[in-house]
């Protein structure tokens, strides 16, 4: 990353921590209300089965997953539905184009402090987590998964940066995008595991979905994270990971040059 780059991700930073205190109670507030229907939900159905395991999950890993799961989407999801649309729209887009510097690389840089500060919350509900509730068999410390993990998120969050970027950039030909970026987020929270677990699709379903970017979204983190996963499949799941990373790369490259085309300039 460039020097301005950097000063890029640092204004970005500054703008979330200047309303920290409306920012947390918000967050806080979504993550206790997920918390609390995921516990309900699932205490129901272990109770209904009578096992304590279901998929070799038991009640405690589940309320940890869904505890987790939900932030690591947030994490890549970045600034949401908008980040490029919205200036297409309005015209805004302008004075990125007036500028000597590369747009994607601007955005990529503001959508990385959004990241950036959601990871933190992050690892400081995992710091309360483990303060109250700390069980090795669910969660235990690793320096080296827990870079693993950084690692699977930064390349998580760039695939799904440029991944929405390809429905983003469509403003450029429609009126209106938010519908296709609503639906994006809820069939990848769907196939990538933010929803329900992977494990608890069928088999020759998660066999498909191995083909499509989706597991490496919030599947692949979270197996990390809870260490059900080896190192050899860690390195190849990440290299998967990276390889769909430079496919919608190109792919939101290829839009943005079609795009710049037909932009007016004059919004909507």
């Amino acid at each position: 990353m460039k020097s301005w780059g950097l000063q890029v991700f640092l204004m970005q930073l500054r703008k979330l921590v200047a309303y920290r205190l409306d920012f947390w109670v918000n967050f806080l507030g979504q993550t206790l209300f997920s918390l609390l229907i995921a516990y309900f939900l699932w205490s129901s159905i272990f109770s209904s089965s009578l096992q304590a395991n279901i998929n070799g999950e038991s009640l405690q890993s589940m309320i940890f997953y869904y505890l987790m799961a939900p932030l690591v989407f947030r994490i890549q999801q970045g600034q949401g539905i908008g980040f490029l649309s919205r200036e297409i729209y309005d015209g805004g887009l302008n004075k990125y184009l007036l500028y000597p510097i590369d747009y994607f690389k601007f955005k990529l840089s503001a959508y990385l402090a959004n990241s950036f500060f959601f990871t933190l919350q992050l690892f400081a509900i995992l710091c309360i987590y483990n303060l109250f509730f700390y069980d090795s068999t669910i969660y235990a410390f690793s320096f080296l998964y827990t870079l693993y993990f950084l690692i699977s998120l930064l390349i998580g969050t760039c695939t799904f940066f440029f991944y929405f970027s390809t429905a983003e950039l469509l403003a450029f030909w429609f009126d209106n995008t938010w519908s296709l970026g609503v639906a994006l987020r809820f069939i990848t929270s769907f196939l990538g595991g933010a929803l329900i677990p992977l494990s608890f699709f069928p088999e020759w379903s998660t066999k498909a979905l191995a083909y499509t970017p989706f597991p490496y979204f919030i599947n692949l983190p979270m197996l990390i994270i809870q260490q059900k996963i080896t190192h050899e499949k860690v390195f190849e799941q990440i290299f998967i990971s990276i390889l769909w990373l430079i496919v919608f790369y190109f792919i939101s490259k290829f839009i943005w040059k079609k795009g710049n085309l037909v932009y007016s300039g004059v919004g909507i």
